[in-house]
Order: structure tokens, then sequence, then C-alpha cells
């Protein structure tokens, strides 16, 4: 029977160890289209944990940490259930769901040091293979990437296997204080520890000449955490004259440092501002940080649901950013962020959830403050100070940037943890006299209870929402090569029939039915399409109102089918949403001049001219100039058209012949960034 559960022991570990490396390797962005792959495998993990679900363990967790658990958990789950967006609050919840079941299934499977030797020996392996692909597009190919065809955001700046560079950067610099500081406290063989130490300095190498600003706070950070850990370790074990020099070294380090930044004020804060602070594209982080302010006004003790910040960050978009700056979907700082997406009270329960595990990290750290030598010889002593230091650098990272929104990172830092509540398995049993009747205690078991149920959750609905996924991927890659190619048309309906709650199955439905009108369309058939469309944008409406984008190419079809009243209305709600964007004031524009309005038209071009947000000067120009030409013609008509009170724009501009600005439709985040746009016609 002992050697049947190892087996089955053995079998379990193997397939978390393949769903963890796959979802690492592919949850490299924001977006779960690529990552279902590796969730399926991790849910196979979790059910098949069943046949464990009463194996003994040598530790119990401490009640206030598995109470934590449930409360992150429990809270998270339950907003995600009740956000205005369903597809979105999936997002969210389906990683949490991850998270969970990587920190349940390690402390169920890796119970001693070996086991969680192979699981950092994973996670290094995910590291070298990040490395490695940089090292490709370094010396070889700047735009590869782990999918072919699919362009990163930056295709100049090495990234790995990560979409964008930053991401890339502060996942290298995060975890390298690990691999010091197992080179420093491991048990393994030296040549073991030293390939640890060339990893270590391999990555500080990388950061350093990234160019990332976050990445180089992030690795500052953890290595400041490793330092610290490092004199607490040591600190007892010297002697009175070495602590004397040792405090002179520091007080005179910090009194130069202090002197140089005084003396480098204003180079160092431009230096700040430029790395830290900006973006690409110009994108200034506190202008971010007011948007997610407004938030949390909104909703600031329950949050305004998972992920709002999609729509949110439209409605509260700063005017002082450039016009020219694309959606910024996330806040950019994850704590603003689960503050405004969850409220106060989710914030107060992830940080009390994090200071939990933080604190039994420190706790067994400090047994060994007056035991052994300078350098403690102890994997999971190596493993704890090292977790401690990550964790410092991912939280410094997340204050610039949204890396928690990566599974790649929340699954990292769920592993890491799981070693912080339970750092040596064994020694938390000599702390116990008696053992519980429930293996591990009755939380616990309710935990391991909970990831069986998500894994055989995470099966039943991931392959459904894979395949959902590849054919909405396939109907899109479909209708930018040959908008006229029926094939997409087979596999929306497959999305849509897999997938009844994703909005962009049914957006890029309507967009893909007004592909097919031809100018030699007999008129019933164009308007039995074009009702067909109307009926896909509604059920986008339904499922994603907030969505300003699909509003433009709905807009355009109402008008063709006679619906003034409905496209003014859809065009207002949008609006609402987003005051700044000048697509939507362009939208307004042509709406009016379809319907006749000259006077309003010609005030809505004015106004796009001036648009603080995807400003389109020259479609706005070409707009005016339309009107000037209709008004010219009119006047030699004998037609008298008076203009209107107030033109806020010039009307000049190149003459040419009108063409009538495409509609747009928001594109998922297919590559991990905002903003990108898809560009599809509106009908004829």
């Amino acid at each position: 029977m002992q050697k049947l559960n190892l087996s089955w022991r053995f079998f379990v570990v193997v397939i978390f160890l393949a769903g963890f490396l796959v979802s690492s390797i592919l949850g490299t962005s924001s977006s779960m289209t690529f990552v279902w792959p590796g969730y399926i495998v991790l849910g196979l993990a979790g059910a098949l944990s069943i046949g464990m679900l009463f194996k003994k363990v040598s530790y119990t967790l401490s009640r206030a940490t598995a109470v934590g658990v449930f409360a992150v958990v429990g809270y998270f789950i339950i907003r995600a259930a009740d956000s205005p967006i369903s597809y979105f609050a999936r997002e969210d919840a389906t990683l949490l769901i991850a998270a969970f079941l990587c920190y349940v299934l390690f402390l169920s499977l890796f119970t001693s040091a070996h086991s969680r030797n192979i699981l950092i020996l994973t996670l290094a392996s995910v590291v070298l293979a990040n490395l490695g692909m940089a090292l490709y597009q370094s010396l070889f190919n700047s735009t590869a990437w782990l999918l072919p065809g699919y362009e990163r955001t930056e295709p100049d700046r090495v990234s790995g296997l990560f979409n964008h560079p930053d991401h890339f950067a502060a996942f290298i610099g995060s975890l390298a204080p690990m691999w010091f500081a197992i080179s420093l406290y491991s048990r393994g063989r030296k040549r073991v520890r030293l390939s640890y130490l060339a990893l270590g300095a391999v990555s500080f190498i990388v950061v350093a000449f990234s160019g990332s600003g976050q990445a180089g706070v992030a690795l500052f950070a953890g290595l400041l955490i490793l330092g610290s850990m490092m004199t607490l370790i040591a600190w007892k074990k010297t002697r009175p004259a070495f602590r004397r020099r040792f405090f002179t070294a520091v007080g005179c380090f910090l009194l130069i440092g202090t002197v140089v930044t005084v003396a480098a004020n204003g180079p160092i804060k431009r230096q700040l501002s430029r790395n830290l602070l900006t973006k690409s594209e110009s994108v200034s982080l506190p202008l971010l940080w007011d948007s997610a302010l407004s938030q949390m006004a909104e909703s600031p003790i329950l949050g305004t649901g998972s992920r709002t910040s999609y729509f949110y960050s439209r409605l509260f978009r700063s005017e002082s950013l450039d016009p020219t700056v694309n959606e910024q979907e996330f806040a950019h700082n994850e704590f603003l962020q689960v503050a405004a997406d969850y409220g106060l009270m989710g914030f107060l329960i992830l940080m009390g959830f994090v200071g939990l595990h933080v604190a039994s990290g420190f706790r067994f750290a400090k047994s060994y403050f007056s035991f052994g030598g300078l350098l403690p010889k102890s994997d999971h002593l190596a493993y704890v100070v090292g977790g401690l230091a990550v964790l410092a650098g991912m939280g410094v990272a997340s204050c610039f940037d949204f890396v928690m929104h990566l599974p790649v990172f929340a699954l990292t830092a769920s592993v890491l943890m799981g070693i912080l509540a339970v750092p040596d398995p064994m020694a938390a049993a000599l702390e116990k006299s008696d053992m519980p009747t429930l293996p591990g205690g009755s939380v616990l078991f309710a935990h391991r209870s909970l990831a069986c149920g998500c894994g055989i959750a995470f099966l039943i609905f991931g392959i459904s929402f894979a395949r959902s996924e590849y054919h909405y991927e396939m109907a899109r890659i479909s209708f930018e090569a040959d908008r006229q190619n029926f094939r997409q048309f087979t596999h929306l309906h497959k999305a849509r029939e897999l997938d009844p709650l994703n909005p962009f199955a049914y957006i890029l439905s309507g967009h893909a039915q007004v592909a097919t009108i031809t100018s030699n369309m007999a008129t019933p058939e164009r308007k039995q399409i074009l009702e067909k469309a109307d009926h896909y944008f509604s059920r986008a409406r339904d499922l994603y109102p907030q969505d300003i984008f699909t509003a433009v190419g709905h807009v355009a079809v109402l008008d063709e089918l006679g619906q003034k009243d409905r496209a003014f209305q859809r065009l207002a709600d949008a609006r609402e949403w987003a005051p700044l964007y000048g697509n939507l004031m362009l939208a307004e524009a042509e709406h009016y001049l379809r319907n006749g309005e000259v006077n309003a038209a010609q005030i809505a071009y004015a106004s796009a001219m001036e648009a603080k947000a995807f400003r389109d000067v020259e479609a706005a120009r070409s707009g005016l100039e339309t009107i000037s030409e209709w008004r010219l013609i009119a006047a030699r008509r004998g037609i008298d058209v008076p203009e209107p009170p107030a033109i806020l724009a010039s009307k000049s501009g190149t003459d040419g012949e009108r063409t009538i600005e495409p509609a747009k439709v928001g594109s998922r985040n297919v590559a991990g960034e905002d903003g990108k746009l898809l560009s599809i016609p509106g009908p004829e």
C-alpha cells in the first residue's frame, strides 16, 4: 500500500510540475488566451490529488494562515461572481484558482527538501528558457516570440518569452536573489551551488543592461532583503569589534549616499521619472494612478469589480495624457488595482494574507540567528530567505506595473507563499505533541478537498474555454487575412457555442457579417445581413455595455437600418464612458452626416480635432472639408444653410475626395498589452 501511495504521489507530482511549467511559459501576458492548456494540466493534477486526500503529513498549518487562505479565495471569488462583466471577472477568478491550486498542491506534494529542490529546479528552468529566448532575440531575430504570427510590444528590445521587455526584466530581477540565497545556504553539492550562483550573476547582468527601471528597483529590493537577512543570521555570531567596524562602514556609506543624493537631486529625479514613472509612448504613471484613485472613489469599500479598470480607465482618463497614448487598461500599480477593483476590504484581506506568510518565514529564519555558523547550511533556510527576497522584489515591481496579473508571477508567488507557510515540515511536526485525526488538521483537509474540486472544475470548464479561445483566434486570424473568407463563420459559431459569455466572439461576428456586404448586393439581402450584425452587436452590448469601440460599428449598422434613435442612444451611452475619445466624436459626426444634420456634424468634427484621446485630425479635417463642399453646392443651388453657432477648429485642409473612416473595434488583449486596435470597416 505504501508503495502504491508513493507511485500515485510521484504521478501527481509529475503532472503538477508539467502544469506549472506550461502555465509559466505560456502565462507571460495578462490575457487568458494562451494559458488554458497549462491550467488544464494543473486542473488534472488537482483532480488526481483526490487519491492523496487522506495522506498523512508531518505538519499542520497555523490556524491564522489557514483562515487567511479561505478569506482571500472566498472574498475574491465572491466579488468576481458579482462583477459587472463576467468575461473579465473570469480572468481574475481563474488566475486566483490556479494560484490556489499551486499553493495547496505544493503543501500536499512537496513535503521534503528533495522534492522542493525539484520544484525550484523547475522554476529555474523557466528562467533559463526566458534567458535562452532573449539570447536568440539578441543574436539572431529581435522579433522572435513564443507564438509565430503574434508581435511583441517592443520588438527592438529583448523580452524572452514575455510580450513586454519590462515584464521579462522584472521577472528575471525578482528571482535573482533566490539563486544567490541557494548558492549561499543550500546543502547541495558545490557544482550545484556554483550553477545557481552563475544563474544569479547572469540575471543581475541582464537586468543591468535591460534599461528597465522597475526591474532595477525590484532587483535592488530583493538584494536588500537578502543582505538584511544575511546580516541578521550572522550578527550574533560575530565579534564586537567586527560589529563596530560594520556600523562604521554602514554609517559612512549612508553619509556618502546622502551627500551624493543631495548633490545629484535633479539628475536622479529625472532618471527615476524617465525609467520608473514614464512608460513607452510618454505614459505618465502618476496620471494612471489618478485614474485608479477616481475609480476607487466610486466604491471604496467593496470596489467596482474584477478588472473593471478596463473601462474605468476610459471614464477617468486624464486630459494631461498625450492623445496618441492608447488605452491603459491597468493602473500599473497592483496595490491601487486591488483597492480599486476589490475595495479596501479586498486590499486589507490580501495584505493580511501576505503579512501572515512573511511573518511565518521570518520566524523560521530567526531560529538561525543563534544557530550554526555565519552561513548555516539548510535548503529550507535558503528557500525561505530567497522567498522573502523574491516577494519583496515582486512587491516593488508591483508598484510600477501589473505584473501580478501575469500568471507566471502569480503562480511563482503562490509557491513561495507555500514555502513560507511551512518552511520546514519536519520542524513543524516537532512542535506538535499530538497529531490531529484528519491529516494535517481539519483546515488543511478542507484546503485539499477544495483544491480537488477546483481541479475538476478546471478540467471541465478549461477544456471548453480552451476550445472556444482556439476557435476565436482562428476566426480572428482568418478575418484579418481575408474579410470575405467564410471560414471565420464556422469558427465564430463554435466560439459562441462553447463560450456564450464571451463578448468578443459576438463583436467579431457582427463585423464579419458587415464585411460580407458588397456594393452590388440586393437590398433585401443587405438588410438581412445588417440585421444579423445588429443582433450580434446587441448581444455583445448586453455582455459588455462599456465597450465603446464596438459602439462605432454598431451605430453605422443602425443608421443603415434606419434606426436613428437607437443609433443616437448607442453613441450617447458610449460617450458617457469615454468623454475624451475622438473616435466617438468622429462616429457621432458621421451619424449626424448620414442623417442630414449638417450643423451638428460640423460641431462634432470640430470637437474631434481637439480630442484628448484617439485624436484623428486628418479624418476630422476631411469631414469638415466635405461639409464645406456640401455648403458650397447648396449655395449654388440657392439653398441657405446657416453656419452652426460655434466652430472649434479651422476648416482648412488638403483637397481630395472624402473617405469615411473605418469603424474600430477593440481587439482582445491577445499579447498582454493595452489599447491595441483592430480596424474593421463599417457598412458601405
